[in-house]
C-alpha cells in the first residue's frame, strides 16, 4: 500500500497555513487574545466625604464637593445635579427612612464636579433646640444616585442677629472697623483686597471693633463682619469700600534736652521708631524770638556750634514720615551759649 502525503495541494495545510497567518496579524495588529468582555460603566459618582453644614441666619448652608471619578474609576466631566436633604436626627439611624421624609435642600447649582452649595428653606421656629441630619448623593446626567456622603448634625439655635452699620475708618495704625452689636459676643472680620477674588478671613473680635494694621495705604478694601454663637453665624454685613489715605503725622519727639558743650549747644531726644519715620527736623529762636527751621537730621542728636557767647536760644524738634507728615513740635527748651 502506498502511503499519501499532504501536497501543496492539500486542503488541511492550506487551513492551517490560514489560522496562523491570521493569529500573527493578530497580534502584530495588537489585537492579543480575547479577554473576558467588559461590563459598561455604569457612570455613577463616588460618594461625597467632605460635607459640611453650618447654621447661618435662619437657615442651613450646605457645602460639599462632588468627586470627578466614578465607582468604576471613570472621569466625570459632567453630572446632572446634587440631591441634598435635611431631616430629624433619629436613633438608629437609617439613611434610606430617613430620606423619606428628609427636606430637600436648595442647590445653587451643580452641572459639573467640585464644589457644590445649597441653602434649606428658612428654618421653622419649632425648630430651635433639635437636632437636624444633613446628607447628599450626586446625580448622573440619568440622575441615577451616588452613595450618601458623610452625614453631619446641626443642632439648631435661634438665629445669630446679622451686626449693622459696619463702618471703615482710616486711623493712624491702619483701618478701624466698627460695627453695631447685635448682642453677640464673637466676631468673624473678612476682608477682600487688592488681588482678591473673594473675601479672606482676617480676624476675629469679641468686642463690636477690629482693627487691621496689615493694609497698604492707597489701596481699595471692603470688610464683612459675621456675628458667631454656640456654633451657629449670622449673614455677614459689609462695610462701604474703603482707600486708605495715610494723613497721619508721626508722634511727636519726646526727650528733648539742650546743654552747654564747648563754643555749642547739645541736643538730644528719644528715637522715633516708626515703621514709615524719614526724619527731623529743628527749629531754634535766639531769646524771644520766633521758632525758625534749622536743619534737618536723621539721628536724634545734634550739635549747634552756630551760637555766639552769651545769648540765649530755644529749640525744639518734629517728626517727619515718609509721605512728608509732619508731626506737632516738641515742647521746647533753652540753653544759653558759652
Amino acid at each position: 500500500m502506498k502511503t499519501q502525503h499532504c501536497g501543496a495541494g492539500s486542503q488541511p495545510a492550506v487551513a492551517s497555513q490560514a489560522a496562523l497567518l491570521l493569529a500573527l496579524w493578530l497580534a502584530s495588529a495588537g489585537c492579543g487574545t480575547v479577554g473576558e468582555p467588559r461590563v459598561p460603566s455604569a457612570h455613577i459618582s463616588l460618594a461625597p466625604t467632605d460635607l459640611s453644614a453650618v447654621e447661618r441666619g435662619d437657615r442651613i448652608v450646605v457645602s460639599f464637593t462632588a468627586p470627578a471619578l466614578t465607582t468604576d474609576a471613570q472621569v466625570i466631566t459632567s453630572i446632572g445635579g446634587a440631591d441634598v436633604r435635611m431631616g430629624p436626627a433619629k436613633k438608629p439611624f437609617d439613611a434610606n427612612t430617613w430620606a423619606e421624609t428628609a427636606t430637600r435642600v436648595i442647590v445653587k447649582s451643580a452641572d459639573k464636579p467640585g464644589t457644590v452649595e445649597a441653602a434649606s428653606p428658612p428654618l421653622a421656629a419649632n425648630l430651635v433646640g433639635k437636632d437636624l441630619m444633613v446628607g447628599a448623593r450626586v446625580l448622573n446626567t440619568r440622575s441615577r444616585p451616588s452613595a450618601w456622603s458623610n452625614f453631619v448634625t446641626i443642632h439648631v439655635v435661634a438665629p445669630v442677629a446679622a451686626p449693622t452699620e459696619v463702618k471703615a475708618t482710616d486711623v493712624s495704625e491702619g483701618i478701624r472697623l466698627t460695627w453695631n452689636d447685635p448682642g453677640e459676643h464673637s466676631f468673624r472680620i473678612f476682608r477682600k483686597g487688592p488681588g482678591d477674588s473673594s473675601p479672606v478671613e482676617i480676624g476675629k473680635a469679641d468686642t463690636p471693633q477690629y482693627i487691621d494694621n496689615t493694609i497698604t495705604w492707597d489701596r481699595p478694601y471692603q470688610y464683612w463682619v459675621q456675628a458667631l454663637r454656640e456654633g451657629a453665624e449670622s449673614e455677614a454685613a459689609e462695610s462701604p469700600p474703603d482707600t486708605p489715605k495715610d494723613i497721619f503725622p508721626p508722634a511727636v519727639p519726646v526727650g528733648l534736652n539742650a546743654v552747654t558743650g564747648t563754643n555749642s549747644i547739645e541736643l538730644a531726644w528719644e528715637r522715633n521708631t516708626e515703621s514709615d519715620f524719614r526724619t527731623y527736623i529743628i527749629y531754634r529762636a535766639v531769646g524771644d524770638g520766633a521758632l525758625q527751621k534749622l536743619a534737618e537730621v536723621n539721628v536724634p542728636t545734634y550739635s549747634d556750634k552756630a551760637v555766639e557767647t552769651g545769648k540765649r536760644y530755644r529749640y525744639a524738634v518734629s517728626a517727619i514720615d515718609q509721605r512728608d507728615n509732619e508731626s506737632e513740635k516738641s515742647p521746647p527748651v533753652e540753653a544759653a551759649a558759652p
